[in-house]
């Protein structure tokens, strides 16, 4: 039985790039391949490169290129969509860290059309977005690999311009190399804050960030590569959630029942819908109820929220939102109340006591005026 090899490692920092790994060929006369088209993101969430190490690979005579040389009859091609979203992405202009213009946009042009002609009429199949490991991937959620794998082969198709199967062709087999337990846990928590912000907001943004994330189980990923990865994703998920808040605020009561215009606001470009749920720290004010909120897209609503006070003083309001399904969401926002209402039985006494004092002034009055008179009549 003959085997095809070739392995290519493009370097970017200390990442390392595999693009071509060893099978046997199912049948000698045919000479078949199977060249496979992955590696590590190098591009953090917000769409910046690394480095520009990719000029070298994907110039004449780099690592890169050296998987377009026809050297063979016939080729299967397995090809990851988010490596060809980055040379896509290089191709009409892009960022390297810090803040600097990349140079390949033209070389990245280039290899993309030398790339489409070297994969022709050949069959083509679509890795899992970002290369994760597909036994750990599967074991996580079953659903979510075999949706992954539908939306990889739909970007892929639309990346090359062609017609692509979802899945990996017979007779391969993943790659053994182990995955590290620390990017395994960071996934796991960073998918989990993502499900519950879907429960508010279909926001193209959530589910887009959710396939990116796949690019952390990645086994190929370097120990620093990874942390600065999962600090990249960890920032973007809390700037996701914090697309839905509500602002804290200062009020003054000053009767005894009233509404509390509470500010929310929803940065997403979906609806969202979500329970407002305030508690107040103290019996100054009567339980109020929560109240389910449908938000629209770009929006900043005020929700009246009608109080009862009972007793004069201070109170906090504690404002949260939760999901339809009873889940927190986000932090607490602290809303700073002031009770100056005055009971019924204080006002009685006020208002009484006003009276009195009215009489007793007018009693003075009389007797200042008779007392007037009396005396400009002795004259």
């Amino acid at each position: 039985m003959k085997y095809f090899s070739i392995v290519l490692t493009l370097t970017i920092g200390s990442i390392g790039f595999l693009f071509l790994t060893p099978i046997p060929y199912a049948n000698a006369a045919t000479n078949d391949s199977l060249i496979i088209v992955s590696g590590p993101t190098h591009r953090e969430m917000n769409g910046k490169f690394l480095d520009d190490s990719l000029i070298a690979d994907l110039s004449l005579g780099g690592k890169l290129a050296e998987v377009l040389i026809p050297s063979i009859k016939s080729r299967t091609w397995l090809v990851d969509p988010s490596v060809i979203e980055e040379i896509i992405d290089m191709s009409d202009g892009y960022t390297v860290l810090p803040d600097v213009k990349g140079a390949g946009e033209k070389i990245a042009t280039q290899f993309l059309v030398d790339l489409k002609y070297a994969i022709g009429d050949a069959p083509v199949y679509a890795l899992p977005y970002g290369s994760p490991k597909i036994s750990t991937r599967k074991k996580i959620s079953d659903v979510e690999f075999s949706q992954l794998q539908s939306v990889s082969s739909v970007r892929l198709a639309r990346a090359l311009g062609r017609a692509v199967t979802a899945g990996a062709p017979p007779n391969w087999n993943e790659n053994t190399q182990k995955l590290r337990s620390i990017n395994i846990a960071e996934f796991k928590s960073l998918r989990k804050q993502l499900a519950l912000i879907s429960q508010i907001s279909s926001d193209p943004i959530i589910s887009e960030t959710g396939i990116r994330l796949n690019t952390l189980l990645n086994p190929n990923l370097d120990k620093k590569s990874s942390q600065y990865l999962s600090v990249s994703f960890t920032g973007a998920v809390n700037r996701i959630a914090d697309k839905l808040r509500v602002l804290p605020g200062r009020y003054t009561l000053t009767s005894r029942e009233e509404k509390l215009p509470v500010t929310i606001v929803n940065d997403f470009n979906a609806p969202a819908q979500v329970v407002l749920t305030t508690n107040a720290n103290n019996s100054r004010i009567l339980p109020i109820e929560a109240r389910a909120l449908y938000l629209q897209p770009n929006s900043r609503t005020q929700v009246l929220v009608p109080v009862t006070a009972i007793a004069s003083g201070k109170v906090e309001l504690h404002a949260q939102l939760e999901t339809l399904r009873g889940d927190k969401y986000q932090g607490i926002s602290t809303l700073a109340v002031t009770i100056a209402v005055i009971s019924p039985v204080v006002g009685w006494v006020m208002a009484i006591a006003g009276f009195l004092l009215i009489g007793a002034a007018g009693t003075r009055i009389f007797r200042r005026l008779r007392n007037a008179r009396n005396g400009l009549g002795a004259k």
